[in-house]
């Protein structure tokens, strides 16, 4: 039988691996952003970025664009629910991670369809090139935050807060610059980040898996 101390340190050993289960999504989805954006945006920068000595193809850019933030969503709305699964006392997580993933969805199209709005209303073209890809960077930096206090992971509370920060300054170095500065700013900064999530994430089970094996 298990002294008090010891009891209490298997429930922490525990309380660790399920939250490292929960979390184990992170770094895939935040990899997966930092290629969409960092791939995606220097496409739609290369439309104008470096005229004349090269333009990239509007349809080829936006195309790119488009499967490659498909993708990151996909991953973004899979991921978490699958998270959940297998855990007991978590039978509210499948609803709570499909929630969340119509909200990408629901969010994504009601940006979209105000943007429709606006352009019905008179809104530039010129100005819609801004508007389309900053809108969707501070929905995606919201949705990260709200997906770090679900899940209970602070890596994703960082890249949203970080995200809006990148998605506010954009619009200020103007076009085609701002699709170069949610690239940079947004690409890399995801990539770093999802690197030291993993990395965090391997020492935390690592740490578990001793602390087991000096139990046993």
């Amino acid at each position: 039988m298990l002294d008090p101390a010891a009891a209490l340190a298997l429930l922490d050993d525990q309380r660790r691996s399920i939250v490292g289960q929960i979390a184990s999504f992170v770094p895939a989805v935040v990899l997966a952003w930092g290629f969409a954006w960092l791939l995606g945006f220097i496409g739609l920068w290369l439309i104008d970025g470096l005229k004349p000595a090269f333009s990239l193809p509007l349809p080829i850019a936006i195309g790119v664009f488009v499967v490659l933030l498909a993708a990151a969503t996909a991953v973004s709305v899979v991921l978490p629910i699958r998270s959940g699964r297998g855990i007991r006392g978590s039978s509210s997580g499948a609803f709570t991670g499909a929630v969340y993933g119509m909200t990408w969805m629901l969010g994504s199209l009601a940006i979209v369809g105000f943007a429709q709005g606006l352009e019905f209303n008179g809104m530039d073209p010129s100005l819609a090139n801004i508007f389309y890809p900053v809108a969707f960077a501070l929905f995606a930096g919201i949705m990260y935050v709200l997906a770090g206090g679900i899940w209970h992971a602070p890596p994703m509370i960082v890249l949203g807060v970080w995200t809006v920060i990148v998605g506010v300054a954009a619009p200020f170095f103007g076009y085609p610059t701002h699709y170069l500065v949610l690239a940079i700013g947004g690409g890399l900064g995801f990539l770093v980040l999802g690197i030291a999530s993993f990395v965090h994430l391997s020492r935390l089970r690592r740490r578990v898996a001793n602390r087991a094996a000096h139990r046993g």
